[in-house]
């Protein structure tokens, strides 16, 4: 049986959360082009092949243990966590163990959802490769052949896919001590949120006391989970919280100004379940 080698960098399962199921498409624009076009499919959409490969000492590839972690901790359960915070939308509880776990989990998601694209990837090789020539010298041919051989990438290894995604969020998890949440839900039936093509954003504040006085961690996560669901997620330790916790109902221009940033910093493409939204919203502006 064939190993698959297409990557995705936003799981299926969420961006099956902006797919229009009654016309079978999914709507994408492409900010270089200015180009709206669709796809009937979700399996080519935010994917690049070989993406999560990394290179074993031996030399050989392993095509499947990134996959495995993210399929495991992080994607497999995302449907029945989504099908858990909308039950608890819709009921008007104040307090829910279980969606309050599932909500924690979509946290998780969303806390290494940036570093899963191939721009942070590289970013992430770039700054490692930049730190060992310091130490060893300019150049590859003074690195330690054992390091080196992490960058010769090729067309089936392209990033050195170091480290582990549930390690690096159960430390930003401990880093940002309780965690609040915030969920809007457009008030119009005609309004719908995007999916950019990073996922979810983080963003840094000085929370914690660190030596350097310039540090900072992630305290911040906003996931567009949904056409119709979005979620903050903030650290407790915020001196100044970015929305109220709660639940919001929001106005076709608060929508539009929360898809407006999202937008901005999306690299190339953003997603919508509506046709006529996403062909609207960018020919606003």
């Amino acid at each position: 049986m064939s190993i698959p080698k297409n990557h995705h960098y936003i799981s299926q399962g969420h961006i099956k959360n902006f797919f229009n199921h009654d016309e079978k498409a999914i709507y994408l624009y492409d900010k270089k082009s200015k180009r709206l076009f669709s796809k009937n499919t979700t399996k080519s959409i935010f994917s690049e092949r070989n993406l999560n490969t990394k290179r074993n000492d031996d030399g050989t590839y392993d095509y499947s243990s990134i996959e495995a972690e993210l399929n495991q901790y992080f994607e497999k359960d995302f449907p029945y966590w989504c099908k858990t915070v909308q039950d608890f939308v819709a009921s008007e509880e104040s307090d829910n163990d279980t969606a309050h776990d599932a909500l924690h989990s979509l946290a998780g998601y969303g806390l290494i959802a940036e570093s899963r694209t191939p721009r942070d990837k590289k970013i992430i090789d770039n700054a490692i490769y930049n730190g060992l020539t310091e130490i060893f010298g300019s150049g590859m041919e003074n690195l330690p052949e054992e390091l080196a051989k992490y960058f010769e990438f090729n067309e089936e290894v392209k990033y050195t896919n170091t480290g582990s995604y549930v390690e690096f969020a159960n430390e930003v998890f401990e880093a940002m001590g309780d965690l609040f949440f915030s969920i809007e839900i457009p008030k119009g039936r005609e309004d719908y949120f995007i999916l950019p093509d990073f996922g979810a954003v983080m963003q840094r504040y000085r929370i914690n006391d660190h030596f350097n006085p310039d540090a900072k961690d992630i305290a911040y996560i906003g996931l567009p989970l949904s056409s119709k669901m979005y979620i903050h997620f903030f650290s407790g330790k915020l001196k100044v919280f970015p929305v109220q916790p709660g639940i919001h109902f929001r106005t076709s221009g608060e929508v539009a100004l929360l898809n407006k940033a999202n937008y901005d910093y999306a690299r190339q493409f953003i997603a919508c379940e509506n046709h006529e939204y996403l062909k609207k919203f960018t020919t606003d502006f």
